[in-house]
């Protein structure tokens, strides 16, 4: 089961998601909120992105290569670059090219921007886990909220009853000449009173119902209810760990504090790799190519038909003849062209900033302050995580104090109130008392109801912090 910290989620579309009816664990209801939850399903989003960003920077140090290929027409008067020759056609040409090039040393701006996405990635899978975090303790915390209220209107019903048995009571003395009609009216004014404080109950039990519903992204007309854990075995004890273990195991598992020591070692990295924009860069690169030409002919035979004179000889003027020879040709075959017409290249390139208007030192000089920047927030992360551990430890001793306090109250309510009604029912007390310890004792099962559920939920929040599963 994932673990979790406190974090409402604000006006959230009760969308038709596995809208199930029946009564729900605490477990169960996590789980669902964890599936449903927009915040989380953005995060881990997010987290996908980042581990994308860490997968790219790690495939910018491996070596490119790129195929291109061509298919050429040309028509009309041209020179075939391949016989020199003006010609009057179509020519159709094929080019074939292969290249590859790979970065050797570029300041370590690959290097260390590998190192600063993959921080990146981890700060964001760390986000993800936050806020599955504050989910489902947000869930235990409205899942806490419906057993009190329940409890509560337990406790409106209760009184209730009571209240009728005494006006029934009482109405019987009347008749029989014992009381006055004072004392009736007051108690159907304190029934009039308590039937409000149940619808009162009812309410509170019906919005935080209602909010968990929102939470776990159900619908509001759904027959949904929670399975009621017993709480008789939560008693006002010491907590067993102190401040400094539980921040010590917070500092371990808390992920909003990874994230941040993630951000400034990302933000180190980025630094580094910013400076390396001011460094010399020198890559390799590689070509293989050939081409393909309709146009490129070849001999396959010739004739001699007749001679033609060239000249005459000097001194003799004798005519000089040369044959006139007629040349049949063909277009050179593919593949041979292909294979003669083959070509490699092989080069380094070497690239040395000189001037760039100041932008490569301006934009390490932004790196260094995103990386103090990052490194106070870390800072701060850790120490808000301490005050908040701090407060946590104190609001739970305050909290188990009060419920010490209200258990012994609500002790001595009970024994007043079984004091005062004996009273009554011998006649040596009026209702007005009656009444007045029935409210007292009211009050205090009211408190000590509220304040058992906070020690609860004080407790959990503690328990969290050591790493224990949320559980009721």
């Amino acid at each position: 089961m994932r673990i979790a910290v406190i974090w409402m989620l604000g006006m959230v579309a009760p969308l038709a998601a596995t809208a199930q009816s029946g009564t729900w664990t605490l477990e169960q209801c996590i789980e669902q909120a964890l599936k449903s939850n927009i915040d989380v399903q953005l995060a881990e989003i997010s987290a996908k992105q980042a581990a994308q960003n860490w997968k790219n920077s790690m495939a910018a140090a491996t070596p490119d290569a790129n195929i291109n290929a061509g298919q050429f027409f040309q028509s009309g008067r041209s020179i075939d670059r391949f016989t020199n020759q003006f010609v009057q056609t179509t020519v159709s040409s094929n080019n074939l090219q292969l290249q590859s090039s790979v970065l050797l040393y570029a300041g370590g701006q690959i290097r260390n921007g590998i190192q600063q996405s993959k921080y990146l990635w981890l700060a964001g899978e760390s986000d993800l886990k936050s806020m599955e975090q504050n989910t489902a303790l947000n869930v235990a915390n409205l899942f806490l909220q419906i057993i009190q209220a329940k409890e509560l209107k337990s406790s409106a019903e209760e009184t209730l009853k009571n209240t009728e048995s005494q006006l029934q009571r009482t109405r019987r003395l009347f008749e029989a000449g014992v009381v006055n009609e004072g004392q009736i009216l007051n108690l159907e004014a304190q029934k009039a009173n308590d039937q409000t404080a149940l619808t009162n109950a009812a309410n509170q039990e019906i919005l935080a119902l209602t909010n968990l519903k929102m939470v776990l992204r159900l619908p509001v007309e759904s027959n949904f209810d929670i399975i009621r854990p017993s709480v008789s075995l939560y008693k006002p004890e010491s907590y067993p760990a102190g401040q400094q273990e539980l921040f010590d195991s917070a500092m371990k598992r808390r992920p909003d504090v990874q994230a941040a020591i993630f951000r400034h070692k990302a933000a180190t990295y980025a630094r580094k790799s910013a400076r390396g924009g001011m460094m010399p860069v020198l890559s390799v690169g590689g070509n293989l190519s050939t081409v393909y030409s309709s146009n490129a002919k070849s001999v396959s035979a010739m004739t001699i038909s007749g001679f033609e004179p060239i000249g005459r000889v000097q001194g003799t003027n004798d005519i000089v003849e040369a044959p006139n020879i007629q040349y049949t040709l063909q277009t050179i075959d593919f593949n041979r062209q292909i294979k003669d017409n083959f070509g490699q290249s092989l080069g380094f390139n070497l690239s040395v900033p000189v001037y760039g208007k100041l932008q490569a030192r301006n934009t390490a000089q932004r790196a260094s302050l995103d990386e103090t920047r990052a490194k106070l927030s870390a800072e701060r992360a850790v120490q808000n995580l301490y005050s908040e551990v701090v407060s946590a430890y104190n609001n739970f001793t305050s909290a188990m104090e009060r419920y010490q306090a209200a258990i012994r109250a609500m002790d001595a309510q009970k024994r007043n109130m079984e004091f005062v009604k004996k009273r009554f029912d011998a006649g040596q007390s009026n209702v007005f008392e009656l009444q007045l310890a029935q409210t007292n004792e009211t009050t205090a099962r009211n408190n000590l109801t509220s304040v058992r559920y906070e020690y609860m939920f004080r407790k959990m929040v503690l328990d969290f912090y050591l790493g224990k599963p949320l559980t009721l």
